[in-house]
């Protein structure tokens, strides 16, 4: 009220704004009450004490606008009123977002802005702290309710819950049950962050009874103009820490200068003004005096909120700024008014003519800066002004200091529209000075993911660890991500690294061992060709054909060598080599072995009289076998090699956290009928040489080639489950093995007694000798 007195004497002092006009007031008090507030609003229109519907008694002034600060529920009803007459409303209290309805409300407009930037600003304060658990307390009135509807679903947005929304009474109708009840909820709650929503008066009645602000471990969010109590005894506790979000307010200049010397016979008596009056600054101001001394202490008391502190609130300045709207708006009009209509009668203004629905069109096109040096103007028929963001803190004195902490500009780009200075503040004890945390369950570090409790709103959660190839790399995954292929995740699963590519290289051990074998046995069958070589004309070398051992000898050298195409990483050459190499030399082998048994059964049967068979002795046959039942398996080879060639192949998926470089052997058929082609030649060279091993032949080799044969088809036939059932590179040492050891199976079963022959016991490497013996 008195900044509505203040700021009309200012702008009737000021020439350049309404010259030679004089503003004047009519103050009318709701007393908080709908019924009285109507009667106000009728008053008005009247413009006598008695209430004429419809009627204007008042014919030496004239009604331009209606300035008000109800809460929001009266001035939806003022609106409705106004409206028939069109008669400019500006508010310099109401929020509600319902008002900013220009259907409904044509002729509303607000000196603060709506409640949708009250949402925006608490929404941001939230997520500054990261505060994700929060309880709720608001007043039983429609503008509060559907104002913590639109609040509880952008808390759930940002990712954020609600522990409790508890609805108390907006006026002093608190019983001990009641008192209890709510006290009981707050307690119990494991948020420590709470909003209480409201205006002042719902706020003020809420501490005088609950004592909300002594409860500890708890950080209060108030958005009421006075947060808490008006006054703070000496004896009484206070929460540290806690935060109110006002509007922005700018120191009014001369306002306390106003205070102190106004001569209070000015303003008419009533029951808000005597009150007013008598608690200014001291207990009682009698009004005779004409200065007063602010101190803001008396009678062991601190005025929290004093009058002398009004400079320093929202409501003050949102006042000012209103009735500066409205002359702006009466100055502009008044410009634009041609001149022989504005004087009329001894120059005296001609405002009795004035239209308020034309008032309204340039309320619209306000804009203006006031005496603070801000900026004022209407954006959506409001005044974005921001909010500013207090801490309160206990003083050693007893006393309490309102804290400026932060700000947010509705206006700012994103992410700058809040700014809050967390050293400023001053928590409670119980957060250890540290920023306080309000979470139903602390965040899942990188590497796990939330798993959401059975009947539990999804911001309570267990943080579980990420299964196996997946990955999370920010606090609260919601769910894990796989690793490209060609990665793995770290031992913390919160982040991809490359696998470790794998093959069977020559450093590894076992590696070492099969070159070490392959290296022996290479030389073992070179030692052995060599002897042979050399007691080339004995008997024993010459029996059952000695180019076939000659052969079969350089084949297995030649199987024992492709061993090396197998170790190493596997390229483009080596994987079109090493399966071709080994079918087709290991073919040879055993086609030799056959052409040796066949020798010895055509050769036996041959000798009797009359059989056919004679003509097929000679020295091509073997050289025909040979090249025959090699040339199948080169024809396979070849056929693979030009269809569906092996070539390198990165397996990522075999081995966990590993890509093993590896051949892709284009064809299993293929490579499978290379092992089949071979087991059916040691097939039909063990069964001929098991029938013929008891020939009368002192040479028959058929015993050695049947033994040879036996231990070349166990190898393998151990080796195909075993292979299929290795994975990485056991694989490859598997087949290595089974090579080394099918070739040494042949070595040594068909040569190494001949070899103990040659070399230990010359005397049975006679012919003569030989024959006796048989």
């Amino acid at each position: 009220m008195f900044t509505v007195f203040f700021a009309v004497d200012e702008i009737n002092r000021n020439h350049q704004i309404l010259p030679n006009v004089t503003l004047g007031y009519n103050v009318y008090d709701s007393y908080v009450d709908l019924f009285r507030a109507i009667q106000g609003a009728v008053r008005i229109y009247s413009g006598t004490k008695e209430q004429y519907p419809n009627y204007n008694c008042d014919n030496s002034s004239v009604l331009a606008a209606v300035i008000e600060g109800m809460p929001p529920s009266f001035s939806i009803q003022y609106a409705n009123i106004f409206g028939m007459y069109k008669y400019p409303q500006v508010s310099f209290m109401s929020q509600d977002p319902l008002q900013s309805d220009k259907q409904q409300f044509p002729f509303f407009y607000r000196a603060i802005p709506s409640e949708k930037t009250l949402y925006a600003a608490i929404i941001a304060l939230l997520k500054h702290f990261g505060w994700t658990w929060i309880g709720i307390l608001y007043p039983d009135d429609d503008s509060s309710i559907n104002a913590v509807k639109i609040i509880v679903q952008m808390i759930k947005v940002i990712g954020g819950c609600i522990d409790f929304i508890k609805i108390v009474p907006s006026i002093n109708d608190y019983s001990m049950e009641r008192i209890k009840e709510i006290r009981q909820i707050i307690e119990q709650s494991t948020a420590n962050a709470i909003l209480v929503y409201g205006s002042k008066n719902y706020v003020y009645y809420l501490e005088q009874n609950v004592k909300i602000s002594q409860i500890p471990g708890k950080v209060w969010i108030s958005t009421a103009e006075s947060s808490f109590r008006m006054f703070k005894y000496a004896n009484d506790t206070f929460v540290n820490g806690s935060l109110k979000i006002i509007m922005h307010k700018e120191e009014i200049p001369d306002y306390v200068n106003f205070i102190r010397n106004v001569d209070p016979s000015r303003f008419p008596p009533g029951r808000t003004f005597t009150t007013w009056w008598d608690e200014l600054c001291v207990n009682r101001c009698p009004f005779s005096l004409r200065w007063r001394n602010c101190t803001g202490v008396e009678s062991g008391r601190l005025i929290l909120y004093s009058h002398c502190n009004l400079r320093f609130t929202a409501m003050s300045y949102s006042v000012y700024n209103a009735v500066y709207v409205v002359a702006h708006a009466l100055h502009t009009m008044y410009q634009a008014t041609p001149l022989n209509e504005r004087l009329l009668d001894h120059e005296k203004l001609r405002f009795q003519d004035l239209k308020p629905w034309k008032l309204h069109e340039y309320l619209k096109m306000v804009h203006f800066t006031n005496t603070m040096g801000q900026e004022i103007y209407f954006n959506d028929d409001e005044i974005h002004i921001g909010y500013d963001i207090y801490s309160l803190v206990n003083l050693p004195n007893g006393t309490i200091n309102s804290i400026k902490v932060g700000t947010f500009n509705y206006n700012a780009p994103p992410g700058k529209k809040i700014q809050i200075d967390e050293s400023a503040i001053t928590w409670e004890n119980k957060f250890s000075l540290q920023t306080p945390r309000s979470v139903c369950s602390e965040s899942c570090r990188p590497g796990t993911r939330k798993s959401i409790r059975e009947g539990l709103p999804f911001c309570c959660y267990d943080c579980i660890p990420c299964p196996d190839g997946q990955f999370s790399n920010q606090t609260d995954m919601d769910i894990c991500a796989y690793c490209l292929e060609d990665q793995w995740p770290n031992e913390q699963k919160s982040a991809c690294k490359p696998k470790v590519i794998i093959f069977l290289s020559y450093e590894e051990p076992v590696s070492v061992v099969l070159i070490f074998i392959t290296v022996l046995f290479s030389l073992t069958s070179a030692a052995v060709l060599g002897i042979f070589i050399k007691y080339q004309d004995t008997p024993i070398v010459k029996a059952n054909n000695r180019d076939l051992s000659y052969l079969i000898l350089i084949s297995l050298t030649f199987s024992f060598q492709c061993c090396f195409i197998f170790i190493g990483r596997p390229d483009q050459l080596t994987c079109f080599l090493r399966q071709a190499v080994f079918g087709i030399t290991f073919s040879i082998s055993v086609s030799s072995l056959l052409a040796k048994t066949l020798i010895v059964v055509i050769a036996f049967n041959a000798t009797k009289p009359g059989n056919s068979l004679r003509k097929w002795v000679g020295a091509q046959l073997p050289k025909y076998i040979v090249f025959l039942c090699s040339s199948v398996q080169v024809l396979i080879c070849f056929l693979w090699l030009i269809i569906a060639p092996p070539s390198p192949f990165y397996n990522a998926k075999s081995e966990v956290g590993k890509i093993i470089v590896e051949c892709n052997e284009g064809s299993a058929i293929a490579f499978y009928t290379i092992l089949g082609y071979l087991c059916v030649l040691a097939c039909v060279s063990f069964i001929i040489a098991f029938l013929a091993r008891k020939l009368p032949d002192t040479f028959n080799d058929a015993k050695l080639i049947t033994f040879s044969m036996l231990l070349f088809m166990t190898v393998w036939s151990f080796f195909i489950p075993t292979y299929l059932s290795a994975k990485g590179t056991s694989t490859v040492a598997v087949e290595v093995f089974a090579i080394l050891a099918s070739s040494s199976g042949l070595l040594g079963c068909m040569f190494i007694p001949k070899c103990y022959i040659i070399l230990l016991k010359p005397e049975r490497n006679k012919k003569n000798n030989m024959l006796r013996t048989a």
